[in-house]
C-alpha cells in the first residue's frame, strides 16, 4: 500500500507527455514524444533527488551559457526529424524570420542556432542531451562547462530511463519488437548514427521553411 502511495506521488510530480493533434497522422511523432517524456520523468525523479539533499537547481529560464558555449551537442536521427518538422509546422511569429536568418548564416563552432534572445525557441523539443544537462548550486560563469570544471554540480542521467528513452525511439528504425529494441538500446546501436548538432547543414533547414528545398524524406 505504501509503494503504491509513493508511486501514485511521484506520478503527479512527473512532467506531463507533449502532444500535438498530428500524432494520428506523423506516425514517427508518438515515438519521439514517448522518448521525451520517458527522459523528462528520469530527469525530474533525478533532480527531486538532489534537491532533498539539500542542493539547489541552478538552471532557469534566461540561463543560456551551455546553449552558446557548448560545441558538441549530440542528436539522434529521430531527433534531426523533430526539429525539422516542428520549425516547419509549428513554429510562427515574428521570432520565426529571426531564427530563419540564423538557420541560414549558422557556422561550426558558432551558438546554437535555435538559442534566441537566451531562450531556447525549440524548447518542446530539444534533444535529449539537452534536456538531460542540468546543473546545480550555482549557475555557470561565463563560457564555462561545468562537466570539466565542477562534474559533480553536473545531473548525471538515469540510465534506466536514458535507455528506455532510447529504446523508444527505434521503431523509427524498423526495429519493433520490444525485448529486441531493450536490448539495441542498451548495446549502443544508434551510437554510429548520432550526429552533432553544430555540424549539421542548418541552411537546409531555412530553405525548407521559405518551401525553397524538398520535403524531408522520413
Amino acid at each position: 500500500m505504501r509503494r503504491k502511495k509513493r508511486l501514485r506521488a511521484r506520478s503527479k510530480s512527473y512532467p506531463e507527455r507533449l502532444s500535438f493533434p498530428e500524432e494520428t497522422s506523423v506516425k514517427w511523432l508518438p515515438m519521439l514524444l514517448d522518448a521525451y517524456h520517458i527522459a523528462d520523468k528520469g530527469i525530474a525523479f533525478a533532480i527531486q533527488k538532489r534537491i532533498s539533499r539539500g542542493e539547489t537547481l541552478a538552471c532557469a529560464k534566461g540561463c543560456s551559457s551551455c546553449c552558446a558555449t557548448h560545441v558538441t551537442i549530440p542528436v539522434y536521427p529521430l531527433e534531426v526529424v523533430g526539429i525539422y518538422w516542428y520549425v516547419i509546422e509549428k513554429f510562427m511569429g515574428p521570432e520565426r524570420i529571426e531564427l530563419k536568418r540564423q538557420l541560414a548564416g549558422f557556422k561550426k563552432g558558432s551558438p546554437c542556432p535555435f538559442l534566441i534572445n537566451k531562450a531556447c525557441s525549440i524548447h518542446p523539443m530539444r534533444p535529449l542531451a539537452c534536456r538531460h544537462f542540468n546543473v546545480f548550486n550555482r549557475p555557470c560563469e561565463p563560457g564555462e562547462d561545468p562537466y570539466y570544471t565542477r562534474r559533480g554540480d553536473v545531473l548525471t542521467p538515469d540510465d534506466k530511463f536514458k535507455t528506455r528513452a532510447v529504446a523508444a525511439m527505434l521503431p523509427f528504425h524498423g526495429i519493433k519488437d520490444r525485448a529486441k529494441r531493450k536490448l539495441a538500446a542498451r548495446s549502443g546501436f544508434l551510437d554510429s548514427q548520432v550526429q552533432n548538432l553544430h555540424e549539421i547543414d542548418w541552411n537546409n533547414l531555412a530553405l525548407r521553411m521559405e518551401g525553397k528545398a524538398p520535403p524531408l524524406k522520413v
